[in-house]
């Protein structure tokens, strides 16, 4: 298993621990580093279960996959996320290489 493959299948089972949740992940090969924007802030900062979980995940990550990193971030972070490899939370998106899908409406009662 990969260090993306790994953060992947984590960051699913905290947001179904957690639905209420926004969780967006990143991987910057330049830096090596993963970073993970949990929202919203007072969720990320106040929630001890919450904590707990996160401190599991970076334990078990640094213990597997050193020297790479392993960020969680919030809003308001000096570091964002530019480009999200996975998105939880947010609903579906349409990706723009795949064009507007056809959406129907009835009139009819």
């Amino acid at each position: 298993m990969t260090a993306r493959e790994f953060i992947a299948e984590k960051l699913r089972e905290l947001h179904a621990k957690f639905p209420q949740i926004q969780i967006r992940y990143e991987y910057r090969m330049s830096t090596q580093s993963h970073l993970i924007e949990v929202m919203p802030l007072h969720f990320f900062e106040n929630d001890e279960a919450y904590a707990h979980e996160e401190e599991k995940i970076r334990d078990e990550f640094e213990s597997l996959f050193l020297p790479e990193d392993i960020l969680f971030i919030s809003e308001g972070f000096l570091t964002e996320i530019e480009y999200a490899d996975l998105e939880l939370g947010y609903g579906e998106r349409i990706p723009f290489d795949k064009g507007t899908p056809d959406i129907k409406f009835s009139l009819d009662d």
